[in-house]
Parts: C-alpha cells; sequence; structure tokens
C-alpha cells in the first residue's frame, strides 16, 4: 500500500512540473486544475460550515436527542433518521432557510466556476 502511496505522489509531483508538460497538455491540464481548485474550495467551505448549519437546523426544528456514549451505529443512523423526518416533515422552512444559507455561501465560487467555463469543452 505504501509502495502505492509514493509512486502516486511521484507521478504527480512529475506531472506538476511546467517544463515537463508543454504545449497544448499545459493549458488543459491548467485549466482542469483551476477548475479542480474552485471545486475543493466549494467543498472546504460546506465541511467547515456544516458543524453550525445543523446545529442552527436543530435549534430551528427543536430537536434535542437522548445522546449516550455507548451508542451504536444503528442507533445513530436511526437518531439522524429521527431527525431528517423531524426537518422536513414538521419545520420544512428550517431545511430551506438551511439550504438558502448555503446556497448564499458557495455563490461567489459558483460565480468564479462559471466565470472558468469548466463544462465547455
Amino acid at each position: 500500500m505504501h509502495l502505492i502511496k509514493i509512486a502516486f505522489l511521484l507521478s504527480f509531483l512529475a506531472l506538476s512540473q511546467k517544463s515537463q508538460v508543454q504545449g497544448a497538455i499545459s493549458s488543459e491540464l491548467d485549466h482542469h486544475l483551476r477548475c479542480l481548485e474552485v471545486v475543493t474550495d466549494a467543498g472546504a467551505l460546506m465541511i467547515e460550515n456544516s458543524i453550525t448549519a445543523i446545529k442552527l437546523l436543530a435549534e430551528c426544528v427543536g430537536y434535542q436527542p437522548k445522546l449516550t456514549l455507548n451508542g451504536s451505529v444503528l442507533r445513530f443512523i436511526r437518531l439522524a433518521h429521527q431527525f431528517a423526518k423531524k426537518a422536513i416533515y414538521d419545520r420544512p422552512e428550517c431545511l430551506v432557510q438551511t439550504f438558502t444559507t448555503a446556497v448564499g455561501l458557495i455563490r461567489p465560487i459558483i460565480a468564479k466556476f462559471d466565470s472558468l467555463r469548466c463544462f465547455d469543452d
């Protein structure tokens, strides 16, 4: 497994060298890397704000589960199901507010992604 990781790292470093990647592949690869950077920025922003969003959603919905430290995975899945059911059926406006906030967070990144024209051939 370690040999695969080392080979992947060395391959990536070889591709990263500007002198190695010239011509048509260079500009195309650079464009794809910029698009990938924008996507990872959006993912990082969503992950960074996910805990706060879930806490705010739980407060809005009024969900307070009884947590125990020795709970199983099945219990965690049940709690997540109860939370989702309460958010969707009882207080859908809280869910809409959470999604609206998330869209507002990534709107500048979406604009940057669109300006790069990543899906155009």
